[in-house]
């Protein structure tokens, strides 16, 4: 009978995901403020701004609001839930660090490790300084730098996505390298993506500015490398399932696909569509490997770090709670106390002309953290957020913000591109903005 028992509470904690719920009042939260950040949830579905959405607050350990406004679907009415699955974009980033900072604690590497050391493509390498119109050719000059280990993670080593560059952009499109989203059964290999990327110039010198590229499909390559094992297999192995993450994956279960939530746009008459493989080559530039429907390739061996993971609000806020716990939930001890304080801290500030980070942060002067903008003093006597909050998004919507000052999390999901105005600031600043005590 003991054994039973002891074998049904096993069970049960393998599958508990969710962090205990908790009462706002008591966690500090105002009544009224926490209407503010219901009505503008729900106007925004209303109005049919986006479709449906999902808003998150965890303080003290505690969920303390969590709901569900819209839609899912609109074309089959499905109505939006807490526990739908969300494409996460750039959100995979922060989960890839966290990959490997693991290695980079293991003494595998350090952070002025240059990059060739443990991928010789990356030797060599060229900076852009201009394009040819005419003969359709880069213009380059042999990089004075060596890329470093701390500039893969901080965005500063002049890897860029290839689309966005606007230098150039024409070169870098027709190189056609799959930096996100490869579609079910393309062949493609990490290793092959990360030396096509390789062969594109560098758009500034390592650790000079920060341009928003494939430093963390990079490191997923590393992350290979080093261990052995495929990059999807480390992050199921290493994090997934030590946080018990449960539903969150490179590569989607069959019997989950039915709570996949739909992504949309707007149309040139302004009406939300369906964001298809065509609207991502228009607005993005993905590669002719690319698919919306990626994540159909279940339990893949190939993923790109900065891009392809699937997951929920409860299997994040997991993720971040053990990132305010200083590495550790439920007795899974993910990272040092030391290096999520590295997580925390701005380690490059650097001016930069990047649309990504200009676009995020309003400032052509970026605090680079370990993958997220860290809240400079100077910014955050205007902001309701501490100084020392950290953030980043996910292209289809989503966004996080991490307050440990006020021992705070919150996290906004929708799958709609690009994001509506000012949305996900509006909420961030109501959320804070409802805290009492």
């Amino acid at each position: 009978m003991k054994k039973l028992i002891l074998l049904l509470f096993l069970a049960l904690n393998a599958f508990a995901q969710n962090l205990p719920s908790g009462d706002p009042i008591q966690a500090g939260l105002s009544k009224d403020g926490l209407q503010r950040v219901e009505t503008f949830l729900a106007s925004q579905t209303d109005k049919q701004i986006i479709p449906g959405s999902i808003g998150m607050i965890v303080r003290h350990g505690k969920v303390v609001y969590k709901k569900a406004f819209g839609k899912a679907n609109l074309e089959t009415g499905e109505a939006m839930r807490t526990d739908h699955l969300f494409r996460m974009a750039s959100m995979t980033k922060i989960v890839t660090a966290i990959a490997g900072l693991k290695l980079y604690e293991r003494g595998l590497f350090t952070m002025d490790t240059p990059l060739e050391n443990i991928l010789p493509e990356f030797a060599n390498m060229q900076i852009l300084t201009g394009y040819d119109s005419v003969a359709h050719k880069f213009i380059t000059r042999p990089a004075k730098k060596k890329i470093l280990m701390k500039h893969i993670f901080t965005h500063t080593s002049g890897i860029a996505y290839p689309p966005f560059a606007t230098l150039g952009h024409e070169a870098y499109v027709k190189a056609n390298v799959t930096f996100a989203f490869p579609k079910v059964k393309s062949g493609l290999k990490l290793s092959e993506i990360i030396q096509s990327a390789a062969k594109l110039p560098l758009t500034h010198e390592p650790g000079e500015s920060w341009t928003y590229g494939m430093n963390l499909e990079v490191l997923g390559r590393v992350i290979e490398v080093l261990d052995g094992r495929s990059f999807p297999d480390f992050l199921r192995q290493e994090i997934f399932q030590p946080l018990k993450m449960n539903r969150t994956f490179v590569g989607v279960p069959k019997e989950e696909w039915k709570n996949m939530t739909q992504v949309y746009t707007r149309d040139k008459n302004g009406k939300l569509a369906i964001y298809t493989d065509q609207v991502g080559r228009d607005l993005m530039g993905f590669s002719t490997e690319t698919s919306m429907e990626f994540w159909k390739d279940t339990n893949t061996s190939l993923g790109l770090g900065g891009t392809d993971i699937i997951s929920n609000v409860d299997d994040y806020a997991r993720l971040f709670q053990m990132l305010l716990n200083y590495g550790q939930l439920d007795g899974a001890q993910i990272l040092s106390k030391k290096t999520v304080e590295m997580i925390e801290k701005p380690l490059f500030d650097v001016a930069t002309k990047d649309g990504v980070a200009m676009g995020v942060t309003g400032s052509s002067q970026f605090k680079a953290g370990v993958t997220v903008y860290v809240y400079p003093e100077e910014q955050a006597k205007f902001e309701t957020i501490s100084a020392g909050s950290y953030f980043w998004l996910g292209y289809f919507g989503t966004q996080f913000w991490i307050d440990r000052k006020e021992d705070m999390i919150a996290l906004i999901f929708m799958q709609v591109a690009p994001e509506p105005t000012g949305h996900n600031k509006n909420f961030r600043h109501l959320v804070w903005g409802s805290i009492a005590k």
